[in-house]
């Protein structure tokens, strides 16, 4: 062999190895459910969410500062608010006009969310407060008010998919559908055929609400009023988060 020719097979060898460390694949990224923990957040909810999201296989990371959204929420499969203080504003305040250009981004191309209580409040069209109201982020087609203006912990029928059950309720909204193209799917009702919970399609992406609490664990029974009464429901905040997940139209 030539030195002419044994340098062009040393260069084509290192092209070749060049390109094959190229077109490796980057290693996968772990889904994960990016879950709020930050002020106004309820602990107990917080917990008590993220151990559903974690029987779903899912990992589980926190944000607590919200302006830390555009860095997180990118490869996240689902972002998660859950109960908060009776003051919700506080809250809704963090999402500057660019923080709410991001989130509805993200949902618009396939991401989801899931508010419940006060992270439901937030993702409404907004709800009444004395003589003004409170705009909200406009996730989902419905408006929100309290259910019973009551911040007593109880428990309440509610019908979720057409079965009766005893859930845990604090504070947490009704919603009144407001005429949308997105479509909605009624998911619960309260006793008086008030709506309790839904999912709706954002875009290419879905988002649902609910009210009253689907996740909270048998240890919440002795804070509410008649709480002895309260029945598991853990496995509908699991049916609810795995059809949230799915890519099953919202009918």
């Amino acid at each position: 062999m030539t030195r002419m020719a044994a340098r062009l097979g040393s260069l084509l060898l290192g092209l070749l190895i060049s390109g094959f460390l190229t077109a490796s694949p980057a290693p996968a990224r772990e889904p994960y459910a990016l879950i709020y923990n930050g002020p106004t957040a309820d602990q107990a909810s917080t917990e008590a969410i993220s151990s559903v999201v974690q029987q779903l296989g899912l990992t589980v990371r926190y944000i607590a500062n919200l302006d830390d959204l555009p860095t997180q929420l990118g490869d996240a499969r689902v972002f998660i608010i859950g109960g908060t203080d009776d003051d919700v504003e506080p809250l809704l305040q963090r999402f500057t006009p660019a923080l709410r250009t991001t989130l509805k981004t993200y949902l618009s191309q396939g991401g989801r969310y899931l508010g419940i209580c006060g992270g439901a409040y937030l993702a409404s069209l907004g709800w009444p407060e004395e003589d003004r109201f409170v705009e909200g982020l406009a996730l989902v087609p419905a408006q929100s008010d309290g259910y019973d203006q009551d911040f007593e912990a109880k428990i309440y029928p509610v019908t979720w998919l057409g079965e009766t059950r005893q859930m845990y309720y604090q504070a947490g909204p009704s919603f009144a559908l407001a005429e949308s193209p997105e479509s909605v799917t009624r998911l619960a009702y309260f006793e008086d055929r008030q709506l309790a919970a839904l999912m709706s399609t954002f875009g290419a992406g879905k988002v649902a609400v609910s009210g009253p609490h689907p996740e909270a664990p048998d240890s919440w029974r002795a804070e509410a009023l008649k709480g002895d009464q309260m029945d598991r429901n853990i496995d509908l905040a699991l049916q609810l988060l795995r059809e949230l997940l799915s890519d099953r139209p919202v009918k």
